[in-house]
């Protein structure tokens, strides 16, 4: 397995880490906080499920789970506001990419469409219901 976390990047990172954890009741997880982290790294790396993690980050529904939990607790908001506040993180941003500025391939564009086949037939804003087809 890949790891994207060097050593000395993790030790700058578990500090700030611990800081954005306020809530450190109940029993300790099994997956380690760096390891959590890989988990979360390799899934946005790769694009896969959460169901296809590889067995070495532990159970996904376990990582998904504390993942949920971190957002709901606000952790992660947390993590990512003291990472750019921190200057050992030099010009660390946050980066949004959703569909609207994510192009399609040039072929998933262009093709056009089939007509309804009440929209053919010329009666414009008629269309037949179930009601009028029971009759």
């Amino acid at each position: 397995m890949r790891y994207m976390l060097t050593d000395d990047l993790w030790a700058a990172l578990r500090p700030v880490v611990h800081q954005a954890k306020r809530n450190r009741q109940g029993p300790k997880p099994k997956l380690p906080d760096r390891d959590f982290f890989e988990a979360l790294l390799y899934l946005a790396r790769t694009g896969i499920p959460w169901r296809d993690l590889p067995a070495e980050f532990g159970n996904w529904d376990a990582v998904y789970a504390r993942f949920r939990r971190w957002v709901a607790s606000g952790a992660l908001r947390r993590l990512f506001e003291l990472l750019t506040a921190d200057p050992t993180f030099g010009e660390v941003r946050r980066v949004l990419i959703d569909s609207t500025i994510v192009r399609a391939h040039q072929h998933a564009a262009g093709a056009r469409r089939k007509k309804k086949s009440w929209a053919r037939s010329g009666r414009r804003g008629t269309r037949p219901s179930a009601a009028a087809a029971a009759g």
